[in-house]
């Protein structure tokens, strides 16, 4: 499990980071090890929301508390209507046996959606094999993320974001859909879950869905987030306000490399953005 590190305070503990991945889903660290690797720059709270699985929940739980670092379970799921798909984000889950079932059903999904996706890249010339991407995604579902670190180490793309946007996003020659629920299932599922339900990283596609979400139990809108400029995050912080809505952010951090984390310390959030949260969920 994880060990004592010696926290640096590069943020100091009025920092906190609300949306992190590890191996347990498509992100490099262990679930231990990311958590090592936030406290080490003095945040006094991390939430791990891996894609689709809550298996590193419990892990991240034990070394935060080994670190003396607040501990935010949570998890990301996806979810697709009209072509358009949003990703939902659950704080602190209190029926996490609500959520198994249909995560387990998503996690078959993926296993099957990537045997047909490596017959797309087959055809199309890459010489990758499914194993091969298993091999890479070690314990967890296989996702698009592993593939394009594949790709990367085979030297078919200059780096990930070109094997996204070049092969496996939306409208690209690999993409493949898989199946999820729709939005306001997914918000129902982790209302059901006793979670709190929060817009991921909403970008410009979600401004009109905000008050539909609204009306479907959405709690929260993940204002900061690297992908959103400064006219964004000003946007949605206020609508949070406006419409009363849970602030939160974070990182979006999956690891870097194995050798650098790299871990962005700068994209980090005040710490009084867990309050609402906190009370939130107290009341649910």
């Amino acid at each position: 499990m994880g060990t004592k590190v010696v926290n640096i305070k590069m943020n100091g503990k009025d920092k906190i980071d609300l949306h992190t991945h590890s191996s347990a889903s498509d992100g490099l660290f262990s679930p231990a090890k990311l958590v090592e690797i936030v406290a080490s720059h003095g945040l006094s709270a991390v939430a791990l929301t891996d894609h689709d699985t809550l298996k590193g929940l419990n892990e991240a739980a034990e070394c935060a508390k080994i670190n003396d670092i607040e501990f935010v379970p949570g998890v990301e799921i996806s979810a697709l209507e009209d072509k358009l798909e949003l990703h939902i984000l659950g704080y602190y889950p209190k029926r996490q046996e609500v959520l198994e079932k249909y995560l387990f059903d998503l996690q078959k999904q993926r296993y099957i959606r990537m045997k047909k996706i490596v017959v797309i890249l087959n055809d199309l010339g890459f010489q990758i094999t499914y194993d091969e991407v298993i091999n890479e995604a070690v314990e967890a579902a296989p996702g698009r993320a592993h593939l394009a670190r594949l790709m990367l180490k085979k030297g078919y793309v200059p780096n990930i974001d070109q094997a996204f946007s070049r092969f496996l996003n939306r409208g690209g020659p690999a993409y493949m859909e898989r199946q999820t629920l729709n939005f306001a299932e997914t918000i129902d599922l982790l209302k059901k879950a006793g979670a709190i339900p929060v817009i991921a990283h909403p970008g410009t596609n979600a401004r009109p869905l905000i008050d539909r979400l609204i009306k479907f139990g959405l709690l929260g809108i993940e204002v900061f987030h690297p992908h959103h400029n400064h006219e964004l995050t000003n946007y949605y912080l206020g609508l949070a306000h406006e419409k009363n809505l849970i602030v939160t952010g974070g990182t979006d951090f999956h690891g870097g490399s194995l050798e650098k984390p790299c871990y962005p310390s700068g994209l980090t959030i005040k710490a009084d953005y867990l309050k609402q949260l906190k009370k939130a969920s107290a009341m649910i």
